[in-house]
């Protein structure tokens, strides 16, 4: 665009010469027309000048474009390059760790110049064991070759297998010895075992019969009783006799039933006085009367020992460490204790629901004295007739109609289905 606007300047002059060349006024000689001749000469060198230096632009931009091209191909290689960087800087950075890893490790360095060191130290001690044993072989060679040192060497064979064969012969001797005093001390052991229970047994006898009369089934028991049956106890401490059955059997014996079922023949549907004084057979099923409880319960610390027998023949059981019954005036509140263990699982004292149905510290309710804490009257539900205690209502229900729909949540959840039942006993023990 430059050199444009000076070729533009000069040309009007130029223009300007020949135009008085053409009017007539020339004159070779003449000042003017020396000085536009000087001034054409001087155009013409301005225009090689221009046009020299229009080359050197045009050269240069070409020049300067070629640079462009290589720093735009430089740039993106430049790119591809830190991409490819970028891609192995996880890879570099794991050798980086690895290298600086090595480098402070020490120790691998240390042992493995230390098991060199072993190495060097090993091959050299084998290469003496391995010269003595050649040397040992020679002397052997050299021994066995004297018939005299042959002969003492099974002289001295013969003595030791003979010292042997004595010292085996003693050793056992001893040994017999040893298991007869063995067995003798286990004789005169047992004996004394023996000796010490029958003295127990004697003054548990005579510690019971210094007593009253047999209280529960746990008197009868100590008194050697170990067959399980029905068996007559005094509980009030006087003449009136109530009939049980004893489980002489389960975890040492001594169980009192204060209630059993093993059909439908005795209803459990019965009134509160029913339920205070006892019904039934023990033979069949029973229940043993809430006075009995309060009685066997209120000397002593007892445990509760449920036990539910299922179609199958399969027992189950849950062993609860207190359990006590108030009297009549406290409405025969229940009073249960743990641990709880067993194989039927806690429905009675930690359900995990206790404002439904935790059963510690519940009164007793019968289908015709309502003690729960329901609005209803848990015990005379859609006629599922039965006392226990109640709270809203229950997870445990042992007395109710058997065998039958309306027998809701005999043990829940272990028997989902009250017709798996064939039995169940409720078991007390004073400790």
């Amino acid at each position: 665009m430059m050199f444009s606007i000076l070729l533009l300047i000069f040309v009007p002059k130029s223009e300007a010469k020949t135009g008085s060349l053409l009017t007539g006024t020339y004159d070779p000689n003449s000042t003017a027309l020396i000085n536009e001749r000087r001034d054409i000469q001087e155009i013409d060198v301005l225009r090689q000048i221009i046009n020299q230096e229009t080359l050197i632009c045009l050269a240069v931009v070409k020049d300067v474009k070629a640079v462009v091209d290589d720093v735009s191909s430089v740039k993106r290689s430049m790119e591809s390059t830190v991409t490819i960087v970028s891609s192995l800087q996880p890879a570099l950075n794991t050798l980086k760790r690895q290298v600086d890893f090595l480098i402070r490790d020490n120790t691998l360095a240390q042992n493995v110049k230390s098991l060199k060191s072993h190495v060097d130290i090993l091959l050299i001690q084998d290469k003496i064991s391995a010269q003595k044993i050649e040397n040992l072989e020679r002397r052997v060679d050299t021994l066995s070759k004297d018939n005299a040192l042959q002969q003492t060497v099974d002289t001295l064979k013969t003595r030791v297998n003979s010292l042997s064969r004595k010292q085996r012969r003693k050793n056992k001797k001893i040994v017999m010895i040893c298991e007869k005093t063995i067995q003798e001390t286990e004789q005169k052991f047992n004996r004394n075992i023996a000796e010490i229970y029958e003295l127990l047994k004697n003054r548990t006898l005579q510690i019971v019969k210094k007593g009253s009369k047999i209280t529960d089934c746990k008197d009868h028991y100590l008194q050697g009783q170990t067959q399980s049956g029905v068996y007559e106890i005094y509980p009030f401490h006087n003449e009136s006799q109530v009939s049980v059955y004893c489980d002489m059997e389960t975890e040492g014996g001594g169980w009192t039933a204060i209630q059993k079922r093993v059909s439908g023949s005795v209803s459990f549907n019965r009134t509160w006085a029913e339920y205070k004084n006892g019904f039934g057979t023990p033979n069949d099923s029973y229940w043993i009367g809430n006075d009995v409880i309060h009685q066997l319960t209120k000397r002593s610390n007892s445990s509760l020992y449920v036990s539910i027998t299922l179609q199958n023949g399969r027992p189950l059981y849950e062993f609860y460490l207190q359990f006590s019954v108030s009297d009549e005036k406290d409405n025969y509140k229940l009073f249960l204790g743990g641990p709880a263990t067993g194989t039927l699982g806690d429905s009675m004292l930690d359900t995990g629901y206790p404002n439904y149905s935790d059963l510690s510290g519940m009164s007793f309710s019968s289908p015709d004295k309502d003690n729960d804490r329901w609005s209803g009257n848990c015990a005379a539900f859609y006629g599922k007739g039965g006392g226990w205690w109640f709270n809203r209502c229950h997870g445990a229900f042992l007395n109710g109609p058997w065998s039958s729909a309306y027998w809701y949540r005999a043990w829940y959840p272990t028997i989902q289905r009250e017709s798996m039942v064939t039995e169940t006993m409720m078991l007390i023990r004073r400790h």
